[in-house]
């Protein structure tokens, strides 16, 4: 597997995660930083293109995770291992705990903001994307 060499940490504190979905929450993490910025319908729009787009990632992943295609049907079985995985070789990278469970909170801000836009979930949405700052820095390593 493939992964990031940030700096060590405790392997209790990290979880390993699919490249392409990381890389798509990434991508989803941006349009949310653009939205915010100026959030107007067609920044909504392209925060919601990105977001369809991270849908489909996690539908192949749960499609991948149901097949009976490298299940413990035929013996030892390696899936669960990655989250996001689409395939046994799915490169991975780690990731800390703290800063998927705010991007998934993120993601769920931001579908609320994009299907049913109000002041609230505008302020939900930037409250989820200062709370993943604030995992990202107390993951980083001190300087």
């Amino acid at each position: 597997m493939f992964k990031r060499e940030k700096h060590e940490v405790d392997d209790d504190n990290e979880v390993d995660v699919d490249v392409t979905l990381e890389m798509d929450l990434d991508t989803v993490e941006q349009s949310i930083g653009t939205y915010l910025s100026e959030p107007t319908d067609q920044r909504r729009s392209e925060l919601l293109a990105v977001l369809e787009r991270l849908d489909q990632q996690i539908d192949l992943s749960d499609d991948y995770e149901n097949s009976i295609v490298g299940s413990a049907a035929f013996g030892y079985s390696p899936k669960g291992n990655v989250i996001g995985e689409t395939n046994s070789a799915s490169a991975a990278e780690e990731v800390p705990k703290a800063v998927l469970k705010a991007q998934t909170v993120l993601v769920k801000a931001a579908k609320r903001e994009v299907t049913a836009p109000t002041p609230q979930t505008l302020a939900e949405l930037g409250a989820a994307n200062q709370a993943l700052s604030a995992a990202r820095t107390a993951d980083s390593p001190p300087q």
